[in-house]
């Protein structure tokens, strides 16, 4: 026979609702709604289309987070994995215009024949 707290525990975990709960929970401390109901239920709607298997505690203020500070980014680096995420950024940045760079140097004006007798 199992144990009806361990079978709740399970459920829980398999569906998620602990990281669901803690996310609607970091939202409405930092946001402060004056509709919590409302809110509540945008951001179910939001869990549904992102999906809850995307959701942890952080999903909602993730943008509030000090770390995603852009002056900060720029200018505190401690070794954080916030200082791997905005190197990446910038690689990428950096790869994107040496492409465009090197595709504008190629190409070459031609201009159409036919239009120009």
């Amino acid at each position: 026979m199992s144990n009806p707290r361990e079978e709740a525990k399970k459920y829980l975990a398999a569906h998620q609702i602990p990281q669901m709960f803690e996310s609607l929970l970091s939202c409405l401390m930092l946001e402060r709604p004056e509709d919590p109901v409302e809110y509540v239920a945008r951001k179910m709607s939001q869990i549904k289309d992102i999906g809850l298997q995307n959701v942890n505690w952080e999903t909602f203020v993730f943008h509030l987070h000090p770390y995603r500070d852009n002056l900060r980014r720029k200018l505190i680096k401690d070794g954080s994995r916030f200082d791997k995420e905005i190197e990446a950024e910038e690689q990428a940045k950096g790869d994107l215009s040496r492409d465009m760079h090197a595709s504008s140097a190629d190409a070459t004006y031609k201009p159409e024949m036919e239009y120009m007798l």
